[in-house]
């Protein structure tokens, strides 16, 4: 679902929910709003509830339709009955998140744009060079040391490389191949921009989960899973089964997240002060809002500086060239003095 899409709907079964409206009614209400495709999902989704299903078995069974991190929220809240407080969060976590995106991409869109301008440019004189004067021994215009076809032809290998590798790592990234999150994550928690979005908005689910599950009585052990399942960060789930080792002999919940060793220290003491003062649940509710509003402000820090990176490579490229051709051009005058 794009994420226009699942901020309208998660508001409309918030809303609904919240109004008492049958699931039922709710999701036939469903079917004749949003895409073909949307509407043919909802009525699927229904009838996996008539015959009895859970909401979740039901979302779980459209394959990639719905995110998994809306399909473990939902999971969580279905255990704990505050389904409509789960879909007004994830309405306006989807929200935020767009929002987010769209600033992101508006703010390094045009450096982006004149990035590969750049690098097409440099192309191109190559390329003009090359049918103007196709011998190996001419003046270098790029000031780059490639000269004639062949040297357009490396350019584009070059390029090509560079990018493609690029594209494949972040893609490798994103998806946790090799289960790099476990390395990195400590790692970029410790870059300013970059690691707040990232811990504050997992730790914002975390929080709101775990309070949603104790509010309704779920078991611990049970509670404390969802929580860091719905953190939707591999390397907050790492330390899931040290924590649930902890809770399993008694202990509380702050030693539990002091034990998983992946969980900040801020946020590990302003769990164990809700404990003591007998307000886990109230603490946890602020402590999700708190870390949510963190997490967008960062977001669009982040957009800022990616700017700003993309706009420092631009111009270290042109000074790079410029640099070059000014000292071939002073050996030029050096060699015909």
């Amino acid at each position: 679902m794009r994420l226009r899409d699942l901020t309208e709907f998660c508001r409309r079964m918030g809303i609904s929910l919240k109004a008492g409206v049958d699931i039922l009614k709710v999701l036939q209400n469903e079917t004749g709003a949003g895409t073909q495709q949307h509407r043919q999902v909802m009525g699927r989704v229904r009838e996996k509830i008539v015959e009895g299903n859970s909401l979740t078995k039901a979302m779980v069974s459209e394959k990639k339709y719905f995110p998994p991190l809306l399909i473990q929220m939902v999971h969580a809240s279905e255990m704990s009955g505050r389904l409509e407080s789960m879909f007004l969060y994830m309405a306006q976590y989807y929200a935020d998140l767009k929002k987010s995106r769209s600033e992101f991409l508006g703010k390094i869109a045009w450096p982006v744009f004149q990035l590969g301008m750049a690098v097409v440019i440099i192309g191109v004189v190559i390329l003009i060079q090359a049918i103007v004067s196709p011998g190996q021994d001419t003046y270098d215009a790029t000031a780059l040391g490639l000269r004639g076809y062949d040297g357009f032809v490396r350019y584009c290998i070059i390029v090509t490389v560079l990018f493609g590798s690029l594209g494949v790592v972040i893609w490798g990234v994103w998806k946790n191949w090799f289960n790099c999150h476990r390395i990195l994550m400590p790692l970029v928690q410790r870059i300013p921009t970059i690691g707040t979005a990232l811990v504050t908005l997992g730790l914002s689910r975390l929080s709101m989960t775990l309070s949603m599950l104790l509010n309704a009585g779920v078991e611990a052990q049970r509670s404390l899973k969802q929580a860091f399942l719905a953190t939707g960060n591999y390397y907050y789930i790492s330390g899931m089964d040290r924590a649930l080792e902890v809770i399993g002999k008694g202990q509380s919940f702050g030693d539990a997240f002091d034990a998983a060793e992946v969980l900040p220290r801020e946020f590990v003491d302003a769990v164990k002060v809700g404990e003591l003062s007998g307000t886990e649940t109230e603490s946890l509710d602020h402590l999700a809002e708190q870390y949510r509003e963190r997490g967008q402000a960062a977001l669009s820090t982040l957009a800022t500086v990616a700017g700003m990176a993309i706009w420092l490579s631009i111009l270290m490229i042109l000074a790079f060239i410029v640099l070059r051709m000014a000292l071939q051009y002073i050996g030029l005058l050096t060699s015909l003095t």
